[in-house]
């Protein structure tokens, strides 16, 4: 038995440094510098200008500093946050993580307008993180694009811009780029199909030890402080249907890249889209996402012609042939084909 408490220590042990390494130790997490040299120029934060040091809290410690139980309000005395999400939940070590959507893409990535977006309008830097804090905070009363903590949210944001010195890690464009923010599944991943039973079963072997067989996530971050040790998987505390993770292709490429914590890329493709159509098979909040894909872009095809195949929110194209469950659970191929085809079709009678 002994042995048995000492492994377990161990691994607790390995499993939390890995935690700590992606930010959700609560105290100031450093890149991997080396691993980063050839591209970007590490700086201590604590040396930053104060705009910068400020919105480095913002952005890792949402929760504590701008959620119910933090010490930043709106004028009114409401929270900027009602959820126990930090932004370094998804944008690990704070925005610097390549596939773990990094925020150092993100001044050029909507310098340029327009920009896509599943919404009706073209969005730019600061119309990016106000979406964040409704589709994952899932906040009602959002920030001002004038207040101090966006201020300070952007200055952070673009200190980590100016420390990249490779430009082919930063640009206009998103998917393309090597620091991509999502990581893809796998390459055969439109003819996959997901199984949310399966799902289950491996949530409960390789997740609900962080994440608690209900989603809500575990244990105090420390004592006196009102918040998980790591993200709420599902139920008022989680992100959105609104959000990236709703897009159950998404939510897997991150979990096999990054997950279970201090064993990332041991899940096959197949065991990870299982994972994440189970975890989006249960409650989130709507967030934005019922107005979602709903618009006419600007060349006239439907939005809801261009929305990922497996992201099971906003407006449906009318006429579409395919179920609720092969939309969730794949295969996919087949829904983009039919989407291209129409939106072929649509262009050559325009």
């Amino acid at each position: 038995m002994k042995k048995l408490v000492v492994l377990f220590t161990v691994l607790l042990s390995a499993s939390t440094a890995f935690a700590d390494n992606l930010g959700f130790d609560g105290a100031i997490v450093e890149p991997d510098c080396d691993a980063m040299a050839s591209w970007y120029n590490c700086r201590k934060i604590d040396t930053a200008p104060a705009e910068v040091r400020r919105g480095y809290e913002w952005i890792h410690h949402t929760s504590n500093t701008l959620g119910p139980d933090g010490f930043k309000k709106f004028p009114d005395g409401k929270p900027y946050s009602t959820t126990s999400i930090a932004c370094s939940s998804c944008h690990f070590t704070g925005g610097h993580v390549p596939s773990g959507t990094p925020m150092y893409q993100s001044p050029d990535k909507y310098a340029g307008l327009p920009y896509f977006r599943p919404l009706n309008y073209n969005r730019d830097l600061k119309d990016s993180i106000i979406d964040c804090f409704r589709n994952c905070m899932n906040t009602e009363q959002v920030l001002s694009k004038d207040d101090p903590v966006m201020l300070d949210m952007v200055a952070y944001i673009n200190w980590l811009a100016a420390g990249v010195t490779d430009p082919n890690m930063k640009g206009a464009g998103w998917v393309n780029l090597p620091g991509t923010a999502l990581p893809v599944l796998d390459a055969n991943v439109a003819n996959m199909q997901a199984s949310p039973s399966r799902g289950r079963t491996l949530y409960g072997r390789q997740c609900a030890n962080c994440h608690d067989k209900d989603g809500p996530g575990l244990g105090e971050y420390r004592p006196g402080e009102n918040r998980p040790r790591v993200p709420a998987m599902w139920g008022p505390d989680s992100y959105s249907r609104g959000a990236a993770f709703y897009n159950s292709q998404n939510l897997a490429g991150y979990i096999k890249k990054f997950m279970p914590f201090g064993k990332p890329e041991t899940l096959s493709s197949q065991d990870a889209l299982d994972i994440a159509v189970y975890i989006n098979d249960q409650s989130h909040p709507s967030g934005m996402a019922d107005g979602m894909f709903c618009h006419t872009e600007s060349d006239g095809i439907p939005g809801s012609l261009r929305k990922p195949a497996s992201w099971f929110v906003g407006c449906r194209y009318p006429g579409e042939p395919f179920s609720d469950a092969q939309i969730k659970y794949g295969p996919w191929k087949a829904i983009t084909d039919w989407r291209n085809a129409e939106i072929a079709r649509l262009k050559s009678l325009q």
